[in-house]
């Protein structure tokens, strides 16, 4: 069964691509780049590994993947949709 891959390279997704697990390693060699299941973290293109956990930059602040667990974006969100109810 196919997969989503991001496509790598100096701590940045570069690209995200479909392929079979088994394509995986001829893929490497052809793009030269790290292929990463993409699904578990939800990567997306300009996300960035900054040696602890992947991130994705959310106005400005460089918030860890998974977004959709993270109160960080919860709190951003809230801001952006005029809500009253954010903590300082």
């Amino acid at each position: 069964m196919n997969q989503k891959y991001a496509v790598t390279k100096n701590n940045f997704v570069e690209n995200l691509i479909v392929c079979a697990p088994e394509q995986v390693a001829e893929m490497e060699a052809a793009l030269n780049a790290m292929l990463i299941e993409a699904a578990p973290l939800g990567m997306g293109i300009g996300d960035y590994f900054n040696g602890e956990c992947w991130t994705r930059n959310v106005d400005g602040v460089q918030t860890p993947l998974p977004i959709r667990d993270n109160p960080y974006v919860d709190q951003a969100l809230a801001i952006l949709e005029g809500s009253g109810n954010v903590d300082e």
